[in-house]
């Protein structure tokens, strides 16, 4: 038997045992594209069993029935990677705020959480309709979140998406299929395309992603995709040539204040409404997306995207837009 012949045979007999393991242990069959993790049913448990109890148990019991089980969750998502003595005081914010504002609402958020995986399924359904070469995956977790409606986070070494059960106070599910389809699109975009560096990398990624959730839940108005009062978008609207221009004249700029200023959600002591960024992103995304696939516009290059959005701005600095 010559050395080649040898190998060959060393290798099939390797498959047929792999094979035969894989069968028995049935490891072989495919995993879900998507995790979803649900948490909410663990804050629903820690409150009825902590709701007679002391402060000291309470906390006792927030580590061994939450923090215990979620470790890398907590450190990084809800806690935000602070340490000591700042995560020791945000972690007691987190404490007061559950007692003091989320216990009582807890069966109406228990409530909401009843049916969560179906309709998180069925935007994941949705989304690779309009994104059918999207090949992205991850955990999806349902948490208390105590700061964030949803939100596209490293968990570990792991970029997961994590939903804030109790932002969605709206009847229905309208808000928070609108919201996952939001942090979908981010992450298939973030695979090619970085939102950091310059201002106008995050008004590219945020209008995107903020299209992409009409695309996904489509028959909506536009304030809806924003969750923006018709306070607030009256005001982005009557404001548009001014934010327009501003934004045209630092668009390279990367400046974490101006980032703030356009895309936080806290006031701030300027005439920019809070998230104005969100608003112009998705209008330039609606001009330019005629006639393009959402996969083609997600394929662009920063390099490719520059341009057109400095095209855009200067279109938008002209005359004003729509509020609806």
């Amino acid at each position: 038997m010559t050395r080649l012949t040898t190998v060959v045979a060393v290798l099939i007999l390797f498959s047929i045992t792999v094979a035969g393991v894989l069968a028995e242990g049935e490891t072989n069959a495919p995993a879900p594209a998507f995790r979803i993790v649900n948490m909410v049913d663990d804050f629903v448990a820690y409150q009825r069993d902590c709701t007679e109890s002391d402060g000291p148990t309470r906390d006792k019991r927030w580590t061994e029935m939450l923090e215990a089980k979620y470790p890398k969750f907590f450190s990084d998502a809800i806690y935000r990677r602070k340490q000591g003595e700042d995560r020791d005081a945000y972690r007691q914010v987190c404490m007061r705020r559950f007692w003091g504002e989320l216990s009582p609402r807890i069966d109406e958020i228990a409530k909401r959480n009843e049916g969560i995986v179906a309709v998180i399924e069925g935007v994941i359904r949705d989304f690779r309709k309009a994104l059918p070469d999207s090949k992205a995956t991850t955990d999806i977790y349902v948490t208390i979140s105590f700061s964030f409606r949803g939100k596209a986070v490293t968990v570990g070494e792991k970029d997961v998406i994590a939903l804030g059960l109790e932002f969605f106070t709206e009847p229905g599910d309208l808000q928070l299929r609108i919201t996952l389809a939001h942090e979908l699109f981010h992450l298939h975009h973030f695979q090619t395309f970085s939102a950091g560096g310059g201002l106008y990398r995050i008004l590219w990624a945020e209008g995107m992603a903020t299209y992409a959730s009409a695309v996904v839940v489509p028959g909506q108005k536009r304030s809806t995709y924003l969750g923006f009062p018709i306070e607030k978008m009256n005001r982005c609207h009557d404001l548009l040539p001014l934010l327009a221009a501003d934004l045209r004249k630092n668009l390279g700029e990367n400046d974490h204040r101006l980032k703030r200023l356009y895309f936080g959600a806290e006031k701030n002591d300027t005439k920019v409404p809070p998230e104005a960024g969100y608003y112009i992103g998705l209008l330039i995304i609606e001009s330019v997306a005629r006639g393009k696939s959402l996969s083609g516009l997600a394929q662009l290059s920063a390099k490719e995207v520059f341009p057109i959005l400095a095209r855009e701005l200067d279109r938008l600095a002209q005359r004003p837009g729509e509020s609806d």
